[in-house]
């Protein structure tokens, strides 16, 4: 049997796009990190000027724009936690009270299908009269991620800015490690 050049290259094509098939999953997510946010702090210390490990209420920002808020009122707790789908490439994450995101970020080169894990909390500076809050995020490993949201709520869908809600993992909890 004769193979033309014209079904050489249509069966060469096929093998090559066939061999890619794996990296992408159905929903063509897999080549995506997957970054997840959670508040986890110690309400004993929040407020307390030089504390560091406080409960952070306010918004998370990738660059410039705002991803959520895990702004709960009147809870006497803030355990949440919620994860995204992101793209490959360089991201800065910062965590802050105010509508815009602020100068300290932490940066980020995200890989495909790796998994990235912030913590977000809040510290306290100044004394106790005039006391200075601001949000922070630290990156975590697997394992202390999944320690620290064992009793985490998902952050609610209406704290998603609309334009990143698509991007929203729908299985957060609990965190399984590796």
């Amino acid at each position: 049997m004769m193979h033309t050049p014209k079904r050489l290259l249509c069966a060469f094509s096929l093998v090559v796009a066939l061999a890619n098939l794996p990296a992408l999953a159905s929903d063509g997510k897999q080549q995506e990190a997957i970054v997840t946010f959670y508040s986890h702090g110690n309400r004993w210390t929040s407020g307390l000027p030089g504390s560091n490990h406080g409960i952070f209420y306010g918004k998370v920002f990738s660059g410039e724009n705002a991803l959520f808020s895990f702004f709960v009122p009147f809870a006497l707790k803030n355990n949440q936690v919620i994860s995204f789908h992101f793209p490959p490439g360089a991201y800065a994450f910062s965590a802050s009270y105010g509508k815009h995101a602020p100068q300290k970020r932490i940066s980020l080169t995200l890989n495909p299908g790796d998994r990235y894990f912030l913590r977000a909390q809040s510290e306290s500076r100044g004394v106790v009269e005039i006391e200075f809050e601001r949000g922070r995020l630290d990156q975590v490993s697997c394992e202390t991620a999944s320690e620290e949201t064992k009793n985490a709520k998902p952050v609610a869908e209406k704290k998603v800015e609309k334009q990143f809600a698509a991007s929203v993992v729908s299985t957060q909890i609990p965190i399984v490690c590796p």
